[in-house]
């Protein structure tokens, strides 16, 4: 402290100020590492209301022609496409892998949908929720398996252009 020409206080508050701009840059790291590369952090309320308006429109235009067992199946699909197009950052709409890993994603979430409005009926309100989440898992599963095999199996610009 002497050979820096400072007192006591004008040393501690310098430690203070050094703990705290540390402290500071920890949390600013530790925020940027809770960040998600494909899920979005919070949904956007106007689209999600909007989603939900076009939803509810061509369900009423498709469900007229449907069969009623088919009903339920569809409804939980077109819930799940939004609900996936939603959760998902920007970038990730954009590319052929996503659309390709959420269409297959529509045949175990359809089959499950179908068989459980046949075979379990649900009578409670409570009970169409967990249809359509236990209806929406093995899809969701199967499509973001198959769309992080695809975006790993996809050529890397950067390194092959080097090489």
């Amino acid at each position: 402290m002497a050979r820096r020409g400072l007192t006591l206080e004008q040393a501690r508050a310098q430690k203070r100020e050094h703990l705290r701009l540390e402290m500071k840059e920890l949390s600013v790291h530790h925020r940027k590492r809770k960040k998600s590369k494909y899920l979005v952090a919070q949904m956007n309320l106007g689209a999600v209301l909007i989603g939900l308006v076009g939803l509810i429109l061509l369900l009423v235009f498709v469900l007229e022609h449907l069969p009623n067992e088919l009903e339920w199946p569809v409804f939980v699909v077109c819930l799940g496409a939004l609900m996936a197009c939603l959760a998902v950052q920007p970038w990730v709409r954009r590319t052929l892998s996503f659309w390709f890993s959420l269409a297959v994603s529509f045949v175990p979430q359809f089959f499950v949908a179908h068989w459980l409005a046949i075979h379990h009926p649900t009578r409670s309100r409570g009970g169409e929720k967990g249809s359509a989440l236990i209806s929406l898992l093995p899809g969701y599963l199967l499509g973001g398996v198959l769309f992080l095999l695809l975006q790993r199996l996809k050529p890397r610009q950067g390194k092959n252009a080097a090489s």
